[in-house]
């Protein structure tokens, strides 16, 4: 294998991982309120990604210039996605929070056939199976009972992690849409600079000392989680057969869970473990299929 392969690989596997991480910063930003929170990451994310464009040189990639409507569609989506990914997140677990995340390729089996008239072949069923075993693993049904009469906080962030899924596919299928117009660069610095936008009000109302308290970790969670994972794995990618980064990127979930049992002490319970499996199966199956054979590159957007 030569160097320029085990660059891209130890890029992308870089990459991943430190998506991985994300629950450990929300966990040691628990005093700022989710809103303010994304709107922070998002914030250091994208002034870093300007950073790398103009000293790249690359202003030219991001010049917006058809399907203008899809990129705000998609910052749009992309907003609600870490929305309802973070809600999800701070009422369950993380690693129940990105593993209905990545229910994602679920919904994009099933949405293919209306949105980009892709027929739903046997190996698409045999994934959509999967991943829907995986979730019913996944959500305790005898705690979202319980959770009813506990304030539901426990059924709000099942729901949100659902939704997570379903809009993360959603955005998979914009992002499907702009591929020709669009790098991936150019895509995750547009939808970034429009999540800051659309949640500036709820930054601003960040109180000055909750602020100033946590103003270092909002920085490195942002140049870190948003645009250094971000860069590493587009670069890696890039330079690797779609179907063999898809597989390896799922080192994200699963160096979540490790992270987030090992480090966080959160317990992992055997349900979520078959969970895990099912889930992933599903989604490496999704990638694998021959009609989305640039699934890929798409199916990891910054979250």
């Amino acid at each position: 294998m030569s160097m320029a392969p085990k660059k891209a690989y130890m890029e992308l596997i870089a990459g991943s991982v430190i998506f991985g991480m994300l629950g450990l910063f929300v966990d040691r930003l628990e005093a700022v309120p989710t809103l303010s929170l994304i709107f922070y990451k998002q914030f250091f994310g994208v002034l870093s990604l300007l950073v790398f464009i103009v000293i790249a040189g690359k202003i030219s990639i991001i010049m917006p210039r058809r399907k203008k409507k899809y990129l705000l569609l998609l910052g749009i989506i992309n907003t609600a996605t870490l929305l309802t990914y973070f809600v999800c997140i701070r009422y369950t677990s993380f690693s129940v929070a990105i593993l209905l995340l990545y229910t994602a390729p679920m919904y994009v089996t099933l949405l293919s056939p209306v949105t980009l008239k892709e027929p739903i072949t046997r190996k698409g069923m045999v994934a959509l199976a999967l991943s829907l075993t995986g979730l019913l693993f996944i959500v305790d049904l005898q705690a979202a009972i319980n959770g009813f009469s506990n304030g539901g906080t426990y059924v709000i962030g099942i729901t949100a992690g659902i939704l997570s899924g379903f809009i993360f596919g959603s955005e998979i299928m914009v992002i499907r849409y702009l591929k020709d117009d669009y790098s991936s660069v150019a895509q995750l610095f547009w939808y970034t600079l429009i999540g800051v936008v659309l949640l500036f009000p709820f930054g601003a109302k960040l109180s000055q000392p909750v602020l100033l308290d946590n103003l270092g970790m909002l920085v490195f969670f942002g140049v870190i989680n948003t645009a250094l994972a971000a860069l590493l794995y587009v670069s890696g990618i890039s330079q690797i057969k779609a179907q063999t980064g898809s597989i390896l990127a799922l080192i994200e979930p699963v160096s979540g869970i490790f992270f987030d049992y090992t480090i966080l002490h959160t317990p992992l319970y055997l349900s979520t473990i078959i969970g895990c499996i099912f889930i992933l199966l599903g989604a490496s199956v999704a990638v694998l299929e021959k009609s989305h054979r640039k699934f890929g590159k798409l199916f990891r957007v910054q979250v």
